[in-house]
């Protein structure tokens, strides 16, 4: 059964547009295409493929407007899902700020699924359709459920300093200035990243830098200039090196493995 909810009233910084539940493996699917707004997948039972890429319960995804995409259910465990559309010039920086979805994939790990359960009962039960400002309180309580999973686990310092890298990687950034804005030592930042999460620091920067240059090297038609400047190069030949460094191809040879 495919259940939805329509929002009356937008607001130009944040508009919550629809939430929808599909429990139909027949009718949980979409694609390949583009759409212009932000969709958040939450998969609550079962498995299914986002972009090819299987997600499974406990998993979400969230998809970029006008990023090309596709998603189906798995036949031999059929998924259910619940979802959110918005938009407004505010929801891509709420949504980072709270969801940690990979910029490479879109996939992100969530653990509330009865608290997910409970608040769609309580959306759909009353008609189909309800105010903006219900439904932006339904929103930022599941954003704060995201936010519990950030705060719970791992180390502060390294949860804020993935969070400041997230919202800063497109400058020209050092993980110094990352431990300063933490007042701590970059040497006490190294120590306890690679603890918790394996990489250094300047390794975690860099797969943000690389993830989004992929990103807009596949689902946009920007210069390799400009997705240099994206991401934190003023010179695209220093970019071009960083890249293939990386990623064992140039940008543009990326670019062109992409459309095939």
């Amino acid at each position: 059964m495919t259940k939805s909810i329509s929002v009356l009233d937008a607001n130009k910084e944040l508009s919550i547009l629809a939430f929808g539940y599909e429990d139909d493996f027949r009718n949980a699917h979409w694609g390949k295409g583009q759409r212009d707004a932000y969709f958040i997948h939450y998969v609550l039972k079962g498995e299914g493929y986002f972009n090819g890429n299987k997600v499974k319960a406990g998993q979400g995804f969230f998809i970029h407007p006008g990023s090309v995409h596709e998603y189906h259910s798995s036949n031999k465990n059929p998924w259910n899902y619940f979802w959110i559309i918005l938009k407004g010039e505010k929801a891509n920086e709420i949504c980072k700020k709270h969801i940690n979805y990979s910029f490479e994939d879109g996939i992100f790990e969530y653990n509330f699924t009865p608290e997910l359960l409970n608040l769609a009962d309580s959306i759909f039960e009353n008609g189909a359709s309800i105010s903006g400002m219900k439904a932006l309180g339904y929103f930022f309580f599941i954003m704060s459920l995201h936010e519990n999973i950030r705060v719970n686990t791992g180390n502060k310092y390294v949860e804020e300093a993935k969070k400041y890298m997230k919202i800063h990687f497109p400058y020209k950034i050092t993980v110094i200035q990352v431990a300063e804005a933490l007042n701590i030592s970059d040497r006490y930042l190294y120590n306890l990243f690679v603890k918790q999460e394996g990489i250094p620091p300047k390794k975690y920067l860099s797969k943000l830098k690389i993830n989004r240059a992929c990103d807009m090297l596949k689902n946009s038609s920007c210069p390799v200039s400009e997705v240099a400047i994206s991401v934190g190069f003023d010179d695209v030949l220093a970019f071009s090196r960083f890249f293939s460094k990386n990623k064992g191809i140039s940008p543009t040879e990326y670019r062109k493995n992409s459309v095939k």
